[in-house]
């Protein structure tokens, strides 16, 4: 149950980082500060879902109403994120964009907000197999404890023409 919450935190962390930079995601192309609040953002919920149930609890916000889900206590702007009380996972994901290239642009930042913050000795990224309704899947997964992390880039139809895109964020603990 720790680690569920622990995911859940970094999950939360990485789709708010996330959201607070789409607008410049598409123009800028260098690599984030490994000091950016982003990935201090980042680094503090991987270090929690790593850690387990006890540093989950210190970054558990106030419930979301009507939820099962309480916030997460760490600012994540252009992001919703909680923590779910059963402790099973940490949820995030970013506003429905109309425009695909916004979308690829806020998961790239994600991407590099995750090499900056988690670290090579125990995190490794792995790209997965997008399932249905994912146009794009990356996964982190934290071999020492067995925490992981997907980010997910998803396209929704919308009946017309054109679908509406949605960065998603997941986040478990170790089993």
């Amino acid at each position: 149950m720790h680690h569920a919450r622990s995911v859940l935190t970094f999950l939360f962390i990485v789709v708010s980082l996330a959201g607070a930079t789409t607008s410049i995601a598409a123009e800028d192309t260098s690599p984030p500060s490994a000091m950016s609040h982003e990935v201090n953002v980042l680094r503090q919920v991987a270090i929690a879902l790593a850690a387990g149930r006890d540093a989950i609890q210190d970054l558990r916000g106030p419930p979301i109403e009507n939820s099962n889900l309480d916030r997460l206590k760490l600012p994540t702007p252009g992001m919703d994120c909680g923590i779910a009380r059963s402790l099973i996972f940490v949820s995030c994901h970013s506003t429905w964009f109309t425009n695909k290239k916004e979308a690829e642009a806020m998961f790239a930042r994600i991407i590099d907000y995750g090499q900056a913050a988690l670290p090579s000795d125990s995190w490794e990224q792995v790209e997965a197999v997008p399932y249905i309704g994912s146009i794009r899947s990356i996964k982190y997964h934290n071999w020492k404890s067995g925490a992981k992390i997907d980010v997910d880039l998803l396209a929704q139809p919308t009946g017309g023409a054109q679908s509406v895109y949605c960065v998603r964020v997941f986040g478990w603990p170790r089993i």
